[in-house]
């Protein structure tokens, strides 16, 4: 560990999030948002094609953007990253591969009734089930298909189809910004490609390709096609079938698709990364790519992504983590934060981040950053993580906070010893698209739900474990000294969980294995093999291999085999943490131990208890420093006694040689504490309130007329973008009609947000024309003097026009538009000539407040409230996006050796604390505990903290029941109807009182 480069990581191992390439593009703003991200602590950006592109793909002007932001790199010491893709799944080139050729268009093995046959389908085999007749067909993507651009998925089982695809995208930007690679552009990130586009198909289809068969024929020795019936129906050796075509299939997967990118990556000095499609469970892993860890081996940064707002199913991170580590990558990859909503605060971020860092992650990509929020964009998969957000000029701690992780994470190798055979095999043999009809029983029951609940257990009991893949062990694994060996790491017992099948190398390795280690170093849960390669056989392994029936049994053993491990009790129970996770590494420097409360909502007082009597060290992950911690010997143990907070961590660390530190602080901002001797000081039980920014009342209602006729009247704007706007011609008519209520006229400044209010004919305040500060078609880099939080929300002054009553605000214009459906697009030919105009939220922004009745109606008064300071929501500031100063006064009689503030109740964002007016730091989450004893002088004292918000309030989607409970959100929540309700879902903002602690 390089105690420099913890405290402060280089750019490599620092976030780099999807920057969201979302309209036109400006060099400029371009430039101006890579200074954002680097002044935040962000170590570079994905340069992403997403939903709303106007400049054209791949066009000259695209490569120049690009080169622009490699420049801008360089001078900022970031690293620009190409995407490989215009939206996603990779492969299609925006869709210049499927209108190349024919050849190119993805194929399918579809099950059709007689009269379901298309011009598509190309009848293969007929077959009847059960007195219906059926035709296995070879269906080849239809052209027209609006996600890919009017075209088709490709064929990533031809390798030729992959050729036209490096071609056509990696040769482009070889030639365009070449210079930069392996350096400013560091490489390439990959996305969702996969062998079939499962969820597209109707009806049951497995994948399939023209290069499949002599593929297959080659490494069976017989021919598929005459055993396309097995693929579907369970009739014959069908599980011997199925064993052999989805191995053929994932294999030429892998040779076309993977293996091809990596080399070219590698010719051309770019890491290839990025992720496949459906990692998450073995089920969809046999559906969309057959398997995901053997294409691991051939990425230099291998991915996963992992969205929404959950820390259960951890197979996904294990399986890459695990080929990260066996055959030394650099790094295991993350796409994350996706779906969580605009609510996602500091604390769920570290959350998400520090669960999987637990797990093996060592680089955080956030999903997303947004160039612009302009129409749809705003609703492409929140939140978005960027300049937008009220707590934005608040990121750089937690940056600094992420790649220290990232960066710890990336040291030396994992100490694993126990190995867990992957089962995807036993899923293929079992595998039929027909299953779906009893929801996959046998294939989740018996297979997937298992796996999950022992990967589960293993690592509840700090029993770390890697994956075994048969693939991978084909080339990688061999047996040596009573080690079961995998790349460069080995093993002392192995575990298979409940499975069908197994290769036959795989069994002469436990054979080999068993041999030398013992028997009882290989334990069995039921179901137990009882085929190879597919084929019924026993695998004839020596007496004494351990079968069990259940996890608790496997927990039992293995426990005995490794008693001497880490151990973290809850004191509440006396039992095992479970929720407390442990991550350990050694290097040639020391060992280190990332340890991980991984409940969202419960705090632990726990002891950790370490083998041995060496005393650790800390390394604060917030603040980079090296601490001395308390702790005791206990029966030949050194035990550590905390209070790990929700989603708390630390990282103990044993040097090798000896090392300076001070003595650790009483409280961590990493979510830790050792202080149990406490002594109450002063309290705080109100503060004066003072907003930062100003209010606003967004107007979620509009009628509207297209072309002269009404098409809706006073309803939520949601129903206009998809049911009239969108689907309207460009350059249709438009009027758009939005009313709120004044009860007293606000006195400063009022003005309209407006997206792209500058593109539109005619803007009236109550029959008044007034004018946007911005001209037509305007671009360059954000100027707040003109617009309001993003790029496109242009400000339209109406101070002196707005009346007490009804106010009434009308858009004119003529519609031109590039949205097709919720978060998709179409190409924009004259890209150039583009100006784009909207239906959407109208923000009023001004000095006043806002009345709330009952959740429903709002109402604009320009009178100012007194703010309630544990929630401005319900005192007139409901939408509110921005910060807030909460002022009160302490006394202290200055009698204590250290002194720290203690902030309770904060539902915010984040908060900042200012004593007799100076800055002392931010926290993100609990505990909201600052350290005021060098500030604080006897007598009274000025507290002043400063609280941001988040968008949601503001963009929710706010009017859809049960939100809050929803682990995803995307562009279809936004209009999802059946659950809309007149009533908002608003998150409060303010906080409590506070006291004084002393120590």
């Amino acid at each position: 560990m390089d105690f420099k480069q913890f405290k402060n990581p280089g750019a490599i191992y620092r976030s780099a999030p999807f920057w969201s390439w979302n309209d036109k593009l400006d060099k400029e703003e371009l430039k101006r948002q890579i200074d954002e991200m680097a002044e935040k602590g962000w170590g570079g950006y994905f340069m992403h094609s997403r939903v709303g592109l106007v400049t054209g793909y791949l066009s000259q002007e695209w490569m120049e953007m690009i080169k622009t932001c490699a420049e801008e790199a360089r001078a900022t010491g970031t690293y620009a990253w190409l995407y490989d893709e215009d939206k996603w799944p990779s492969g299609f080139a925006g869709g210049e591969v499927p209108e190349a050729d024919e050849k190119y268009r993805s194929r399918a093995l579809v099950l059709l009734k007689p009269d379901e046959v298309t011009e598509n389908d190309t009848i293969m085999l007929h077959v009847e089930w059960e007195g219906q007749q059926y035709n296995i067909c070879k269906r080849i993507s239809p052209m027209g298909d609006l996600w890919f651009n009017g075209t088709s998925y490709v064929d990533l089982m031809n390798p030729e189809a992959v050729k036209a695809f490096l071609n056509c995208t990696h040769e482009r930007y070889r030639q365009a910004v070449g210079e930069y690679f392996g350096k400013e552009i560091p490489g390439i990130f990959t996305d969702e490609p996969c062998y079939l586009m499962e969820g597209h198909y109707s009806q049951p289809a497995v994948p399939w390709s023209d290069y499949l068969p002599e593929f297959f024929k080659k490494l069976k020795g017989y021919a598929i096609e005459e055993h396309l019936k097995e693929l579907f129906f369970d009739t014959g050796d069908y599980r011997k079938i199925r064993f052999d075509f989805y191995d053929a299939a994932t294999r030429l997967f892998i040779e076309s698709w993977t293996k091809q990118y990596y080399n070219w990556c590698e010719k051309n000095n770019l890491k290839m990364t990025g992720h496949f499609m459906a990692e998450d469970s073995l089920p969809y892993q046999t559906q969309w790519i057959g398997a995901a860890m053997p294409h691991y081996e051939f990425m230099h940064w291998p991915g996963i992504d992992k969205l929404g707002r959950n820390v259960q199913q951890l197979v996904t991170v294990k399986q890459v983590s695990s080929v990260v580590d066996q055959l030394n990558k650099e790094r295991a990859f993350c796409e994350v934060f996706g779906c969580v909503g605009q609510q996602v605060s500091f604390y769920h971020r570290k959350w998400i981040a520090d669960w999987q860092a637990a797990l093996g992650i060592s680089f955080v990509n956030s999903h997303l950053s947004l160039y612009s929020m302009r129409g749809e964009r705003k609703r492409d998969y929140p939140a978005n993580l960027y300049y937008q957000q009220p707590w934005w000029d608040d990121e750089r701690k937690f940056a600094d906070y992420i790649a220290r992780v990232s960066y710890a994470v990336s040291q030396g190798k994992r100490d694993v010893d126990i190995l867990v055979l992957h089962p995807i095999s036993s899923v293929w043999s079992e595998y039929s698209p027909l299953h779906k009809r009893n929801g996959l029983a046998v294939e989740n029951n018996i297979y997937n739900q298992p796996f999950e609940f022992l990967s589960k257990a293993l690592m509840a009991a700090k029993l770390d474990f890697h994956y075994g893949d048969e693939i991978i062990m084909e080339k990688h694994a061999r047996v040596e000294n009573g080690k079961f060996i995998i790349g460069q790491h080995q093993y002392s017992t192995v575990i298979v969980p409940p499975s069908l099948t197994l290769r036959s190398n795989t069994v002469r390795l436990l054979k080999e294995f068993v041999e030398q280690a013992g028997a009882e170093r290989l334990i069995f849960i039921k179901p137990i093999p009882s085929r190879i390669d597919g084929l019924s056989g026993d695998m004839n392994l020596p007496d004494g291999v351990i079968y069990v029936d259940s996890v608790n049994e496997v927990l039992k053993i293995v426990d005995r085999y490794y008693s001497d491990r880490i151990r973290v009790v809850d004191k509440a129970t006396g039992m095992n943490a479970e929720k407390v996770y442990c991550h350990s590494r050694t290097s040639k420097e020391g060992k280190s131990i990332f340890i991980v409360n991984t409940d969202e909502n419960r705090e632990i007082d726990a002891v950790v208890s370490l083998p041995g009597e060496e005393m650790p060290y800390l390394l604060d992950l917030m603040s980079g420093e090296v601490y001395e911690i308390p702790s005791e010997i206990k029966g030949g143990r050194r035990e550590i006694h905390i209070k790990l907070y929700p989603a708390g961590s630390m990282l103990l660390y044993y040097p090798v040689q000896e090392i300076k530190a001070q003595k650790a602080p009483d409280y961590l901002d990493s979510g830790v504490a050792f202080a149990d001797k406490i002594s109450a000081g002063s309290t705080i039980d109100d503060w004066e309130v003072k907003l930062l920014e100003q209010n606003v009342l967004p107007l979620n209602d509009v009628t509207l007329y297209l072309d002269g006729e009404k098409v809706l009247e006073n309803q939520p704007v949601a129903k206009a973008w998809h049911q009239y706007f969108y689907k309207a011609p460009d350059g249709t008519p438009f009027r758009a009609e939005y009313t709120f209520e004044v009860l007293n006229i606000p006195e400063g400044e009022v003005f309209a947000a407006i997206e792209v209010a500058e593109n539109l004919d005619r803007i009236t305040i109550n029959g008044i024309e007034v004018r946007p500060l911005k001209q037509k078609g305007e671009l360059g880099a954000f100027n707040p003097e003109k617009s309001w939080k993003d790029i496109n929300f242009t400000k339209v002054p109406l101070s002196g026009y707005i009346r007490k009553g009804l106010n009434t605000l009308v858009l004119e214009g003529k519609k031109v538009n590039n949205i097709s459906n919720p978060g998709c697009h179409v190409r924009v030919a004259d890209f150039k000539n583009h100006v784009p105009t909207e239906v959407e939220v109208i923000y009023i922004v001004g000095d006043f407040a806002v009345v709330d009745f009952d959740k429903r109606y709002f109402a604009i008064d320009g009178q100012a409230k007194k703010a309630n300071y544990k929630d401005l929501t319900e005192c007139g500031y409901p939408f509110y996006a921005g910060k807030a100063e909460f002022t009160s006064y302490i006394e202290y009689k200055g009698k204590s050796d250290r002194t720290y503030l203690a902030v309770n109740d904060v539902e915010a964002a984040c908060i900042e604390l200012y004593v007799n007016g100076q800055y002392v730091d931010v926290k993100y989450w609990k505990p909201y505990i600052f350290d005021v004893t060098e500030l604080l002088k006897e007598g009274t004292n000025e507290i002043k903290i400063v609280a941001a918000t988040t968008l949601f309030n503001l963009m929710g989607p706010n009017r859809i029941a049960g939100i809050l409970n929803d682990e995803g959100v995307g562009p279809y929540t936004f209009v999802d109807f059946r659950r809309f309700t007149e009533k908002y879902t608003l998150i409060p903002f303010g906080i409590g009182g506070a006291s004084l602690i002393c120590l």
